[in-house]
């Protein structure tokens, strides 16, 4: 395949997905979107209250336990690549754990093949329905939103770039569009889905990330707490919920009260399997909003590194579109207007005449799909034009959800 073919499938891939994957009601309701928008008056620590930021420390110190200590003797025993390798085949819910794991990895999977005690399955269903029906949008959000957001926080910005390094994204982010492909499934918790498999497979590989952190890297626990601690899960877990949920209108999507309790719901279930205490995220998107703002206060701060980290990134996604000096810009300032001015300046990324242009388009673009003035392109459409720029970033492959064997430079 030549290389002029291979960008055309890049660039048909990010254009079947519209603006879903470039890569991602009463007052009540609109004061909280409006008070959680990037850039608006943020609390500070000063604001939060002792017994709280007592509570969020704590979490620093809490990473996963159980899984945890079963990566790390299968690491101690140099068994990584073979653990990688049993997995390789398992992607859905109804397979079987594989074979020639040890005793306290298939224990650790078991306990992951099921939704909590507390799941309301009306509204687990009512929010999967509402995730569908604006897939374009979440997935639109989630990665040109949450994605440079969660850089922000630097501890797991860190353990990022201690994997990844600050520039090579590519094999990061095909894996993030993996994971966000399969809950685009139709019955992701059915045995045909992936929504108890693909978060027992990140949650190894994060065990992984702490595990080479502490042995092959110099991480800072006095400063940082564990690598990739609840409190650094709680503050992604609060960027995909109560943070994406008040964004949603600025890509033209107002739900209602019921609906983003739903998906709000829908997403607290997905972050217990992904390894998030039960404490950490509270049951209500309200009490979710006040706990993501103090998260927000005692934890968030951008580093030269992050910075670097996000500016590479857009830059990477530009150059698959063209050439850096006339894609750049545009998608700047389409990051810049979901993440807003404070944030963007924060990251030190360049403005341009784009920044005037890029809202009005968004927000045409979104508000036309919703009245049917273009073609909504549905959940499957979209799960389909993800799969493809995934595989785009992956040489063509799947992206596997495997366990880091090194860190970046110990390769």
């Amino acid at each position: 395949m030549s290389s002029s073919l291979t960008r055309r499938h890049i660039l048909g891939a990010a254009a079947a997905a519209g603006a879903t994957t470039l890569l991602g009601t009463g007052a009540t309701a609109s004061t909280a979107r409006a008070a959680s928008r990037p850039g608006a008056s943020r609390s500070t620590a000063a604001d939060i209250d002792p017994q709280e930021q007592s509570f969020l420390q704590g979490l620093k110190q809490i990473a996963d336990p159980q899984c945890d200590e079963a990566v790390a003797e299968a690491f101690e025993r140099g068994q990584g690549a073979a653990v990688n390798e049993a997995l390789k085949g398992w992607k859905t819910n109804g397979q079987a754990i594989p074979g020639g794991l040890s005793a306290k990895l298939r224990d650790f999977l078991e306990t992951t093949r099921r939704l909590p005690a507390w799941t309301d399955r009306e509204a687990l269903a009512a929010g999967h329905r509402f995730g569908m029906a604006h897939a374009q949008q979440i997935s639109f959000a989630a990665v040109l939103d949450v994605t440079p957001e969660r850089m922000r926080f630097p501890a797991a910005a860190a353990a990022i770039i201690g994997i990844e390094g600050p520039h090579d994204n590519k094999q990061g982010f095909a894996k993030a569009l993996r994971a966000v492909r399969d809950l685009l499934h139709k019955d992701p918790y059915g045995p045909e889905g992936a929504a108890f498999v693909t978060p027992a497979r990140v949650r190894m590989a994060h065990s992984a990330v702490r595990y080479l952190l502490h042995t092959e890297g110099h991480w800072d626990t006095a400063k940082w707490g564990r690598p990739i601690n609840q409190l650094d899960l709680l503050a992604e877990g609060s960027l995909f919920t109560s943070y994406l949920i008040d964004h949603l209108d600025k890509l033209g999507v107002h739900p209602s009260a019921d609906e983003t309790e739903a998906y709000f719901h829908e997403c607290r279930v997905g972050g217990h399997l992904m390894g998030i205490t039960d404490e950490g995220m509270p049951p209500t998107l309200a009490a979710a909003r006040k706990r993501a703002a103090a998260v927000d206060a005692v934890h968030a701060r951008v580093t030269p590194q992050s910075a670097t980290y996000v500016k590479a990134t857009i830059e990477y996604f530009s150059s698959l579109a063209g050439p850096k000096e006339i894609t750049v810009p545009p998608a700047t300032a389409l990051v810049r207007y979901m993440i807003g001015d404070t944030d963007a300046d924060a990251f030190e990324l360049a403005r341009s005449t784009w920044d005037a242009v890029v809202p009005t388009a968004v927000r045409g673009f979104f508000t036309g799909t919703q009245a049917g003035g273009l073609p909504t392109p549905s959940a499957t459409m979209t799960r389909i034009a993800t799969e493809m720029v995934e595989r785009a970033m992956n040489d063509g492959k799947e992206a596997e959800l495997t366990m880091p064997l090194h860190l970046h430079g110990n390769r």
